[in-house]
């Protein structure tokens, strides 16, 4: 009975580490489409081919609607001129919205520890894109800087652990010190003429891609459930 007591405390244990793990890596979810997108229109702008472009625009269209609207003016001036650099800044500057946004919505559902991090995750992976504009307008100290606040807002996220086994304590001021550390270094490098909070309204931001979080939790619970109930056979057959 130790022995087989034994195992399945390691089996927790090691589940637990693996859980722990994934909450302090960020992945594929960390991919926000809406950012990826600038990638190809770089590209596209670059080969003059002017109907690929309108169609990524016309793809995140309802996101230029409700959150990036202040940019529409000068994305559709710059289609309708062919001003390549006037569309590259937009759409640079749309995205440091979408990176506001998640890292607004992220402090808002912070005690969602999953749909933070994710969220979290998305604002990073819209940084990643940016970066080498940034780097442009910045040395690598102040990119370093950025990534760092995005590693302790990691941090401070803390972890729920499995049935409190590997838990660690949040910090909400630390979150929020970071978060509008990252948003204040980068405003002022992709600036809107007229900016409004209108990308924080949440209309529909999770019906897409930010269910993963809790996605994870209920697989490594649906394990831990399915552990204890043949823990519970086989001490049962043993008596």
């Amino acid at each position: 009975m130790k022995h087989l007591l034994s195992s399945i405390m390691i089996i927790i244990l090691i589940l637990t580490s693996h859980s722990q793990a994934y909450a302090y890596s960020y992945g594929d979810p960390g991919e926000e489409p809406f950012a990826k997108a600038y990638i190809n229109l770089k590209m596209h702008l670059e080969n003059d081919k002017w109907d690929e472009v309108k169609v990524i625009i016309n793809t995140y269209e309802k996101d230029f609607d409700l959150y990036f609207s202040a940019t529409k003016p000068s994305i559709e001036k710059a289609i309708e001129t062919k001003n390549k650099q006037l569309l590259l800044e937009s759409y640079q500057a749309a995205m440091r919205l979408s990176l506001e946004r998640r890292l607004f919505f992220a402090t808002e559902d912070f005690e969602d520890y999953g749909r933070a991090k994710l969220l979290l995750a998305k604002a990073r992976g819209t940084f990643d894109i940016l970066r080498p504009e940034v780097a442009k307008k910045e040395d690598e100290q102040f990119i370093s800087d950025i990534y760092n606040a995005f590693d302790i807002a990691l941090e401070s996220l803390g972890n729920p652990g499995l049935f409190g086994v590997g838990s660690k304590e949040s910090d909400i001021n630390e979150f929020q010190q970071q978060t509008q550390y990252i948003v204040k270094q980068l405003k002022p490098l992709f600036p809107i003429e007229t900016e409004d909070d209108e990308h924080f309204i949440d209309e529909d931001m999770y019906g897409e891609d930010l269910g993963e979080g809790n996605n994870t939790f209920w697989l490594w619970f649906t394990i831990v459930l399915v552990i204890s109930f043949l823990i519970l056979i086989i001490v049962k057959r043993k008596r």
